[in-house]
């Protein structure tokens, strides 16, 4: 005789399975459409399908359409996604690393600032390489060569304004050189850089490691280092860190979703996609297409993005060109000679503050013989010699200084020190508060 209250349980929880089932079902996306910000068989168009496929096949989304708007980097998919019907909202957009600093190169009117993050999916590393025959040994004999002399250093990798360009104006920044000296060639890729490398056309190449690959197993380039934040297995090649040089950088891949999404959508948008990082199906994608798994969502993936944007906006201006590329940005010259009329007249007027202080009556002020003048025009000619080799701040520094001693070698301690603070503090309000370009020199390194 089968028992009333064994049937009675099997009966609840059969009830509570069907209830939760069917609460899954209704959470189900009936329609997704993802947003390839490129043409087909690029990498976020390879993204967005193994997407579809997964979402598909886990049941996840009903149906998931892809749609390819390629166009500046991504940057003219970002805009037509930014600006679609705002009733559309389960959209997504793949982006990425190039995106973000195509949006500086190319002027885009938009940004990413504007989307609304959901998840980081996958990245890779980038390798800096050099041909085996290279008198290069490693990365600290490239970072001495590069300081002896940034112009005869080359370096090969994909476009311009993209991942190794950026990797390349990173390293330049932690090693000390303004990012704006940087040689860099510009190719179609990471396959043509390889190549230019083992032709003798560029000092170094820089792409993800996939691309070097085949030439560092056939023993033709030599890894110097790789831009990951510890060793990785299977890479024979030290992260930058073990030459002193403190970046990591991944060519990482995300989505993002439309401006303005209700708080609903945008937690189902996130947990579907959690749920499709962890599917067998996309696992097993990672797997075949070699992608490193680097999931990030919620509010960890909303800081990642704010971090990298910061970052990458920095040294994207600074790399960027206002005409030929490798030119110095229009704004240099403006801003450099502004700030060094602006640290003479500060000078002049601190010495002229502290001549009234001595002299309340007014009959002296500040005494102007050939000494003084002689000591100016020194400081002018440091200001100008230092500005490439130490930066902004160094070279104002030593023309404050010179300035200060001119009139008064009594506090020559102190006019260090208020030199020191004065040329950092104008240093930032230029860079950070006006946007202006500033050589940076050594300084970058404290500053980014």
């Amino acid at each position: 005789m089968v028992d009333r209250t064994v049937v009675r349980r099997a009966l609840i929880g059969l009830t509570l399975l069907s209830t939760l089932a069917s609460a899954q079902r209704q959470e189900a996306i009936d329609r997704l459409t993802i947003v390839a910000p490129a043409a087909p068989g690029g990498g976020w168009d390879q993204t967005a399908r193994a997407m579809q496929r997964a979402l598909e096949d886990e049941g996840l989304v009903r149906t998931v359409d892809v749609e390819n708007v390629p166009g500046a980097a991504g940057t003219v998919g970002l805009a037509q996604f930014i600006n679609a019907a705002p009733s559309d909202q389960a959209a997504l957009l793949v982006t990425g690393l190039v995106m973000v600093g195509a949006v500086v190169f190319n002027d885009s009117p938009v940004s990413l600032s504007q989307t609304t993050p959901i998840a980081r999916l996958t990245g890779e590393y980038e390798v800096i390489a050099v041909p085996t025959a290279s008198p290069i040994r490693d990365m600290r004999d490239l970072i001495a060569r590069f300081r002896g002399g940034p112009a005869a250093v080359s370096w090969g990798g994909g476009s311009a304004g993209g991942t190794d360009h950026i990797l390349a104006g990173l390293i330049a920044t932690a090693a000390g050189v303004d990012p704006r000296l940087v040689n860099y060639i510009a190719f179609s890729g990471g396959g043509e850089a390889a190549t230019a490398a083992l032709g003798g056309q560029v000092t170094v190449a820089i792409s993800g490691y996939a691309e070097f690959a085949p030439h560092i197993q056939s023993a033709q380039l030599r890894a110097l280092a790789i831009s990951a934040p510890t060793p990785q297995t299977g890479v024979e090649a030290p992260p930058l860190s073990h030459a002193g040089i403190d970046v990591t950088l991944a060519n990482w891949r995300g989505l993002v979703a439309r401006p303005h999404i209700s708080d609903d959508m945008r937690r189902r948008l996130t947990e579907t996609i959690a749920r499709m990082s962890q599917s067998v199906s996309w696992q097993r994608t990672l797997e075949q297409r070699g992608w490193s798994d680097q999931f990030l969502a919620g509010a960890d993936f909303q800081r990642f993005l704010d971090d990298e944007r910061l970052r990458v906006t920095r040294i994207s201006r600074a790399l960027k060109p206002s005409g030929p590329l490798g030119a110095a940005p229009a704004r240099v010259f403006p801003a450099v000679v502004f700030g060094g009329s602006f640290v003479v007249a500060v000078a002049l007027l601190l010495d002229g503050l502290r001549s009234a202080r001595r002299n309340p009556i007014g009959r002296q002020t500040i005494p102007i013989h050939r000494g003084s003048l002689l000591l100016i025009v020194i400081g002018l000619g440091l200001y100008a010699s230092l500005l490439t080799i130490g930066g902004f701040v160094i070279a104002s520094t030593a023309l404050f200084w010179m300035v200060a001693v001119a009139f008064d070698r009594t506090r020559w301690l102190r006019d260090v020190a208020v030199a020191v603070v004065f040329s950092t503090l104008l240093y930032v309000l230029f860079t950070q508060g006006l946007g202006l370009s500033l050589p940076a020199g050594r300084f970058a390194a404290w500053i980014h």
